[in-house]
């Protein structure tokens, strides 16, 4: 693993289960997608941050027609020896420090929804976290107040869902911003109970999973737009069969399919999305007066 000074991009993927046993982005021979640097390691104030690459998009790839450096994450960051949440924030802490603007953040999630099945493509509108995320970036309460509007990038999304379309497969669905799909949060590692499962839809969520809640609020906290890569392993019935039932609704062979096909629905998205902004998110992180802090 090599330790080096943080590099400057306006681009990141955070990998995650939609992405296991692949390498990303090698597996998938993607024209124009090359890999600069991997296996770094970065410190942050908490601690390093390991399993990095670093990416280059070919300017013919690319909506703006430049190359693109496009930083990638290994599984949110989380360590490979234990069990560790606040990891999300020394990802979003390099991120923020690289200068990074646009965050796709990939995963797989189980259905809260009984009309959303194994296999569909789903794009979050909004989130469901009651606890919020324990490990904020903010300096204190004092400095900036951070939106809980329109947590997920419209302009992302909008792209995420037509590069979906082209590439999802035509048995399953892609759930994109005008179907207004929540996405709750649960830390885990353990998987959602059927109690659970009935608590969370009760409150309106339609998909759940480990990771894109603490996501999509540091992304506000850096003032990057943020949108979600994901689909559906577990049924809502799924959660609700005999324990000698697999939880997992997709067969192994068609699952590393869709992970092929997300992984390169991320690549082709990051390379789509404008890179000048052309949405509100970076506003939504507001500065606060600055006797709030300073009279006292």
């Amino acid at each position: 693993m090599t330790t080096r000074s943080i590099p400057r991009a306006d681009f990141a993927i955070v990998c995650g289960s939609a992405n296991w046993g692949l390498r990303f982005p090698e597996d998938l021979d993607e024209p124009g997608v090359t890999v600069v640097e991997q296996d770094l390691e970065f410190d942050t104030p908490w601690g390093p941050s390991a399993e990095w690459k670093v990416l280059e998009i070919d300017g013919s790839r690319t909506s703006d027609g430049k190359a693109r450096t496009v930083l990638t994450v290994f599984s949110h960051g989380w360590p490979l020896d234990r069990i560790d949440h606040e990891a999300h924030r020394r990802v979003f802490w390099l991120l923020q420090e690289a200068g990074v603007r646009k965050v796709i953040a990939c995963s797989t999630a189980g259905s809260l929804n009984r009309a959303v099945f194994a296999g569909d493509f789903v794009i979050a509108s909004d989130m469901l976290e009651l606890t919020q995320t324990q490990h904020s970036l903010l300096p204190s309460r004092y400095h900036y107040d951070c939106s809980g509007k329109q947590l997920v990038c419209p302009t992302c999304a909008s792209i995420m869902e037509a590069t979906a379309k082209s590439l999802w497969s035509a048995d399953a669905r892609v759930f994109g911003p005008r179907s207004r799909m929540v996405a709750a949060h649960a830390w885990g590692p353990r998987l959602t109970s059927p109690a659970e499962v009935t608590a969370y839809r009760s409150l309106g969520a339609d998909f759940i999973n480990h990771s894109l809640a603490p996501e999509a609020t540091l992304a506000r906290e850096i003032g990057a737009c943020f949108v979600n890569c994901a689909f559906i392993t577990a049924a809502f019935e799924n959660y609700f069969s005999p324990p000698e039932h697999k939880l997992l609704g997709v067969e192994e062979g068609a699952l590393r399919n869709m992970k092929l096909a997300a992984s390169r629905i991320a690549l082709r998205a990051i390379a789509t999305f404008d890179a000048d902004g052309g949405c509100a998110c970076s506003s939504l992180r507001s500065p606060m007066p600055e006797d709030y802090a300073g009279r006292r």
